[in-house]
Formats: C-alpha cells, sequence, structure tokens
C-alpha cells in the first residue's frame, strides 16, 4: 500500500525510512550485498529529490501566473504578455519606484516617488519646463524620507547650476487649512529642477508634490480669486475677499472676529484690526484686562512722531521693522525726572540716544558716528538711571 497509490499515478514508490535499513547480516557475499542496498537506497532518495523539485517549480509558477500583471497593477507602465513594461524612469516589477529622468511641460501636474517606499540608493530628477520668467510654485502635499539622509534639492532654473532654492529631508506633517505653516516653494526663473537622492540605509514613504505655473498662491487660500495682473499680463495675483489679507489671502484683518460682540468687533474703515472693548486686549481681543499673557503687535508709528518711552526691553533690528520684546512703560512719569541728576554733557548724549529710539535707523548711524562701545556704555547708564527712578516710585 505504501508504493501502490504512487505507481498508479506514474509515480517512483516511497523509499523506505533511512532509520529502518540495516546491513544483511554477515555471509560470503555480505559485503557486495550491502553495497547493493546501499545504492538503491540513494537512487529511491535522488528519485524524490527530482519529485520535489519539479513539484516546487509547478506550484511557482503557478503562483507567478496568479500574480500577473494587468492594466491596472502596473503604475507607471503597461502590460505585455503579463509583465509590467516600465515607462522610462520607472522600474520594478509594477513599475512602482522612479529611477531615472523626467520632463514635465503641462501647466500643473503632480510629481512621486511612487505609491509605496522609495527604493534604496534611489536618484530620480524632474526638469518642470514653463516659459521665461513665470512664476512656478510647488506644494509638498505630503513628504516624508529619512531625516538627514534622504534629500531633495529644488533649483530656480533648469541644471544644477542655477540657484539651490530649497533642500527638503525628513517630515512634513499634514496640515489643516488656517495652519498651514509649510510654504510653497516658488521659481520666477519659469523653470525647476528637482532632484532626489536616497541613501543605502532606510527608506520612508516619499513624497507627492504639486507644481503649477503662473497661478495664484495656494489658489488664494479660498478666500478671494485668481486676477492677472495689468501690469504684467503674464502674472496673475490673488484679490482677496473683505475680510482677507496677504499674497494667498491667508491672513486675517481680524483674527476670530474680534471675538464679536462680547470682546469687540473688526473695524474695516480704518486699520482694520480688532476694536477692543474695555474688559479685553490683544490682536484678537482674547485676553483680559489686565492679563499675565504676552503677545505681539505692530503699532502703526509714523516717522519723528511721539512714541512711548521703553527700558529693560529687547529690540531687533530685521530690514525696516524694529520688534520690541519686553520692557517698562512710563506713560504716565516725568521724562525729564530721567535727566535730572545727569550732567549737560550726559543729558545731551542721552537725549541724543533717546531721539534715536523713534527712528528705526538710529542706532545704525550712532553706531557708525560713534562705535558701538560707546553706544552700549550710553545704554547701559541710561537703563540703569530709568531703574533706579523705577525703584524710588514704588
Amino acid at each position: 500500500r505504501r508504493g501502490g497509490g504512487l505507481r498508479a499515478a506514474g509515480l517512483p514508490p516511497a523509499p523506505a525510512p533511512l532509520g529502518a535499513w540495516r546491513p544483511s547480516p554477515p555471509s560470503s557475499s555480505s559485503s557486495s550485498s550491502c553495497c547493493c542496498c546501499f545504492f538503491s537506497s540513494l537512487l529511491d532518495v535522488n528519485s524524490w529529490l527530482l519529485f520535489y523539485g519539479f513539484l516546487y517549480l509547478a506550484l511557482y509558477a503557478q503562483v507567478s501566473q496568479s500574480k500577473s500583471c494587468d492594466k491596472i497593477s502596473c503604475f507607471s507602465g503597461h502590460c505585455v504578455n503579463s509583465t509590467c513594461v516600465c515607462d522610462q524612469g520607472w522600474v520594478g516589477d509594477q513599475c512602482q519606484h522612479c529611477q531615472g529622468r523626467f520632463k514635465l511641460t503641462e501647466p500643473s501636474g503632480y510629481l512621486t516617488d511612487g505609491p509605496i517606499n522609495y527604493k534604496y540608493k534611489t536618484k530620480c530628477t524632474w526638469l518642470i519646463e514653463g516659459y521665461p520668467n513665470a512664476i512656478l510654485r510647488l506644494r509638498f502635499n505630503h513628504f516624508a524620507t529619512e531625516c538627514s539622509w534622504d534629500h531633495m534639492y529644488v533649483y530656480d532654473g533648469d541644471s544644477i547650476y542655477a540657484p539651490l532654492i530649497a533642500v527638503f529631508s525628513g517630515l512634513i506633517v499634514p496640515e489643516v487649512r488656517g495652519n498651514e505653516t509649510v510654504p510653497e516653494v516658488v521659481t520666477t526663473s519659469g523653470y525647476a529642477l528637482l532632484h532626489f537622492f536616497s541613501d543605502a540605509a532606510y527608506n520612508l514613504t516619499g513624497f507627492n508634490i504639486f507644481y503649477s505655473i503662473n497661478s495664484c498662491p495656494n489658489n488664494c487660500s479660498e478666500h478671494g480669486k485668481c486676477t492677472t495682473s495689468v501690469s504684467i499680463p503674464s502674472r496673475v495675483y490673488c484679490e482677496c475677499d473683505k475680510y482677507w489679507k496677504g499674497e494667498a489671502c491667508d491672513i486675517p484683518y481680524c483674527k476670530a472676529n474680534c471675538g464679536s460682540p462680547d470682546h469687540g468687533y473688526c473695524d474695516l474703515t480704518g486699520e482694520k484690526l480688532c476694536v477692543c472693548n474695555d474688559s479685553w486686549q490683544g490682536p484678537d481681543c482674547s485676553l483680559n484686562v489686565p492679563s499675565t499673557e504676552s503677545y505681539w503687535i505692530l503699532p502703526n508709528v509714523k516717522p519723528f512722531s511721539p512714541s512711548v518711552g521703553r527700558a529693560s526691553h529687547k529690540a531687533v533690528l530685521h530690514g525696516k521693522f524694529m520688534w520690541v520684546i519686553g520692557g517698562y512703560a512710563f506713560n504716565y512719569s516725568s521724562f525729564q525726572m530721567v535727566l535730572k541728576k545727569t550732567s549737560t554733557c550726559m543729558e545731551a548724549k542721552l537725549k541724543q540716544i533717546m531721539a534715536m529710539l523713534l527712528m528705526s535707523c538710529g542706532f545704525s548711524t550712532y553706531t557708525v558716528k560713534h562705535g558701538v562701545p560707546e553706544l552700549l556704555q550710553y545704554l547701559y547708564m541710561a537703563n540703569n538711571m530709568l531703574w533706579k527712578v523705577i525703584q524710588h516710585t514704588l
């Protein structure tokens, strides 16, 4: 019965278990009988090995046939004789990995590394061709690479010799509207070259980037309409709705409508900002009076106009703006109290420095003329005197 079923199927009989084989009793022909029995067992084992080999090949062919490609499973290619033939720049059994160069000429579109994790040692390059001096915008909808090892380089031009304007590596967290922190990458040459490189150690889900030529930033954030410029017909800009401002119409004039009507209201007739009720303060009228929380303000101070005196604060001059953090205000103090006990020479110096505080370029002018050490010395002395006045007043 052990070999009958197999013989009926045209297969060799099953060999006896190797552990059941025993040498024959000693006799005159014991040596030759033992050899014949041993070689017979080896032949049976080889027959079974051949059988299992053919069975494995048959099952593998059947499984491969069941996973053959069709028009849907080839990501960037087409199916020919149950095999994916990849488009230029794509590799993989389903053409699912980028590995080459691409040229994009449509007014808008997407570029991606593929539907799954990118490959090790990937090198992919995309050239987006617009027209000279056109605005080209790149929006990173998804980006996840090994931080500090796998990078995306963006050039404002059609080669690596063009200005490098951005390098991305790591994660870009998905955002919600109204809280977007990842800006669009903008090129002004009408072209953009993107090059992605990964090392051989680790890989992630890759990226999905949307590009558009001569379009408004972020589609005006759905708070305005895209309009053609009158001065430059080839350019477009956002014409924002009533309560919004900014290049992409993404900055509200009055955040949260100033907490209207309990906290304040939005004044769109003048400076277009929040006017808070007596018990509220802050740019959006969300802080109590008084409040232990700090907030940023951008006062509209005209040149040479009276300003609030400040002391013990930090100030940073950046471009046309001076950002002031902290400090003390003396709204109800006599300004002359600060200078009462100073000499005539010292009083003149302090008046000069105080006057320069009203001008954004005053520090630069004083520094060039007198030097940094002298400026710091007089500022230090002025600060000490102001602090003594505070202690005396308290």
